[in-house]
């Protein structure tokens, strides 16, 4: 019986975690280029207080299903149709994203929302002085005025679980990650944003789901510890 209320135990963490990644799904559900996570469980064999026990432990992965593609008419809104993720210099060092939503500082760089810079082949995109009408062919070439200013850096990977989300659509590549060009099959939607591929009512149809699991799982661990405790009850009466 105890083995039984261990892993009821473990599964109150492992329903926590899982509610967490909803409840950022459901946050970032109008986030452009957002990538869902997905919290899988997995049971494996524990020992807990030296009793030998059966845990559940949260599996969390990302789903990077791309997202549909809707207008928005701003030349500096840019899609990737296919597979691959603009690649950002930030201040923490290169980051890959699908959001697509950019935007000219200062000095006539193209940035993301929080100023990390998006880069061309040849580094940075600067846009000239003074010039208004900017371009983007679906290869990614930058044109302003009908001169050429410069191509999208697009990315890709060989095993997608190599990238490390470091905020709502930014992602890290980790050390083992290897660049794959294969991979690079895409075109460059100008003026179009990739929504989140996150669906609002599954989400929600999950987090009942999940919240009745984490109530049967924290109603079995009340019936036991009442029941422990009116058996130590009844042993101190006789005594």
């Amino acid at each position: 019986m105890i083995e039984v209320v261990y892993l009821a135990a473990s599964g109150l963490d492992a329903y926590t975690k899982k509610q967490e990644t909803i409840s950022a799904n459901l946050a970032n559900t109008n986030t452009a280029g957002f990538k869902k996570y997905i919290a899988d469980f997995t049971i494996t064999a524990d020992e807990v207080d030296g009793i030998k026990s059966e845990v559940v432990r949260p599996d969390v992965s990302i789903d990077f299903t791309k997202g549909d593609l809707t207008y928005t008419g701003n030349s500096l809104d840019i899609a990737i149709d296919g597979e691959g993720f603009f690649t950002i210099e930030t201040e923490q060092g290169l980051r890959y994203t699908r959001n697509g939503q950019f935007k000219l500082s200062g000095n006539g760089e193209i940035v993301t929302s929080n100023g990390g810079k998006v880069l061309g082949q040849n580094g940075p995109l600067v846009m000239p002085k003074g010039k208004n009408l900017v371009t983007i062919d679906s290869t990614g070439k930058i044109k302003v005025d009908n001169s050429e200013v410069g191509q999208l850096l697009i990315n890709n990977f060989t095993e997608m679980s190599s990238l490390i989300p470091v905020g709502s659509s930014l992602f890290m590549a980790s050390p083992t990650a290897v660049p794959d060009p294969a991979k690079l099959n895409y075109a460059i939607a100008q003026g179009y944003l990739e929504k989140s591929n996150v669906n609002v009512v599954a989400e929600m149809v999950e987090m009942i789901e999940n919240m009745r699991s984490y109530e049967a799982s924290n109603y079995l661990i009340k019936n036991f510890s009442d029941t422990l405790q009116q058996l130590i009850s009844s042993q101190s009466n006789i005594v």
